[in-house]
Order: structure tokens, then sequence, then C-alpha cells
């Protein structure tokens, strides 16, 4: 199944809003996307918005296709708030890599905080929103499939920054567009992961599609990861789209669907592998690929 999000529902999908946590001054909610089509113990995805850690909305009007397109097909969509404190960031502070590269894990950790209470409150709520806590997937765009990359890195590697979610509990997959993992070295994992979906164009300048390091620690991309994934024989989607910039950190939300809908019926059902897609076009100029640290700073601050 290839379709677009943007056909026409077979049902209305509905949301409802929920307070989930409040964090000091801010007081963070869920949506949750749900229609007839969802029967009891269904699959669910939790959501984390892009934005670079500074800006970003829980119901951007770009996700909300994709949201509705999985509820109508018999899949909740939670999409969660979490805090962007790259927002308080001062450029003028960060006068070294080094510089931004400890604001951006501190933004990372307190993401990940947020998006594991999120995921803890929606298990709390699995039976109330016919979902089965053991096929919830960590779904996020660039900045937030940071997120949800990193949060499934630290879970598989027993770190306590996932402390919040509860013991014993595992998401069953992750689809990630336009992300990475932040780590001292290409990402190695003390536990096989779930299975990955992976999305990201290699000309892409704000998140990289390989790496961006200083020496051996920094971001290391989708490709970095599924090469990781696939030396364990972890089950992998990664769909490579040649030429593309950060465009890719939405686009599969409109032209994808039907195969992130395909992926998470596969992990379901115990059928997932390894897979590379690749998409090119033809007519594709000469494009840069080969940016540096200093390009991919520029972009993010």
């Amino acid at each position: 199944m290839l379709a677009a999000c943007m056909c026409v529902p077979a049902f209305a999908a509905e949301k409802a809003t929920y307070v989930y946590d409040v964090a000091g001054t801010d007081t963070l909610r869920v949506d949750v996307y749900t229609s007839p089509a969802i029967k009891e113990n269904a699959p669910a995805v939790i959501f984390a918005f892009g934005g670079s850690f500074k800006t970003g909305q829980r119901d951007d009007a770009r996700y909300v296709p994709m949201f509705n397109f999985l509820a109508d097909n018999g899949v909740a969509v939670v999409s969660a708030d979490y805090r962007t404190m790259l927002a308080k960031l001062d450029p003028a502070d960060v006068s070294e890599p080094e510089d931004f590269a400890e604001a951006l894990g501190g933004a990372i950790q307190i993401a990940m905080l947020d998006f594991t209470k999120a995921t803890a409150y929606t298990i709390a709520h699995a039976s109330e929103w016919n979902i089965d806590a053991s096929k919830i997937f960590a779904c996020g765009s660039s900045a937030g499939a940071i997120t949800v990359l990193q949060t499934q890195y630290e879970a598989f590697n027993r770190s306590s920054a996932v402390g919040a979610l509860p013991s014993g509990f595992s998401y069953a997959g992750v689809i990630s567009m336009a992300g990475a993992v932040l780590s001292d070295g290409t990402p190695r994992w003390r536990r096989n992961p779930s299975p990955i979906m992976l999305f990201h164009g290699d000309a892409d300048s704000t998140v990289p599609f390989e790496r961006a390091t200083l020496g051996s620690f920094g971001l290391w991309g989708s490709k970095a990861i599924s090469q990781s994934l696939t030396e364990n024989k972890v089950p992998n989607t990664f769909w490579q789209v040649m030429g593309a910039d950060h465009s890719v950190a939405i686009s599969p939300m409109d032209n994808h669907c039907g195969a992130i809908l395909d992926f998470i019926h596969a992990v379901c059902e115990g059928r997932a592998d390894i897979t590379v897609v690749e998409e090119r076009n033809p007519d594709q100029a000469p494009y840069k690929t080969d940016f540096t640290l200093l390009d991919y700073l520029k972009s993010n601050l």
C-alpha cells in the first residue's frame, strides 16, 4: 500500500486534548486522534513535532493529514507537547561548536523526559483509548525524530534518561523523518532495539544524513543508524531520498503514509525485515552533500 495522506477518509477522525504534565510554568498536552476504525487493542503512534528544539506545535497543519489517515486506518495517534529548550539559546553565547553541542544535548534530554512522560500517560490510558500498550510506536519529525530515536537509543542502552517509561515497556517500533542520534562514536546498542523506519534526504544541511561530529561525538544520522542496525540484523527500513534536503522531515507525511502504515502492520505481525528504498529524481541537478559542521551549526542557530 503506497497511499498518500490526502485521500478521502472512510471515517471521520476525532481529536481530544488532555494535559499529561505540568513542568514548572509549562502545561504539556497531548492530542489523541481516534475513529470508529480503531477497535480494541489497536496499535498507536506517539508523535513528536519538529522545529530545531526552538519552535513547533503538536497540531501543526502539515501533520494532521497523516494523523487522520492513520486513525481512519485503525491506528490511534497521540501527538505530544515537549519543551523546546533551544528557544532560550542566545546565538551570541555559542562561540564554539562545543557550546552548541552542550546546549543541544540538554535540549534533547528535556525533550526525551517529556516524551517519555507522554508515553507513560498514554500507557495509563491505553484501555480507555482502545490501545494495545505492546503496539505503541514512537514517531517524530526533525527535532522530534531526534527525540524519538534518542529515546529508543537510551532505552536499549539501559540509560536512566528514560526512567519515566514504565518498567518492562518497549516501543514496538520507531518512525523517524530526518532524525539522528547524539552519540560518542557510531551508535551501538547494548540490546537489539525494536524495528526502526528511517526517512532522510542525502542533501540535508539541518540534520546530518550520515554524521556531524566533533571527533567521534555528535549527531549520527539515518545512514549511520541504518548501518548499525543492519550489522546487528535488526529489522529496519531506510528510505533514502537522493537530492532531497530537510524537506524529508515533512514529505513522508504527504507521500508515504501507506508505507508507514505497512511498516506498523509488519512490525505488529512479526514480519518486519531489513529494507533499503532509494528515491531519486532523474532530472536532479548536481547538489551538495558534503556539509561541514559549521554548515549544520548555521542551519540550527
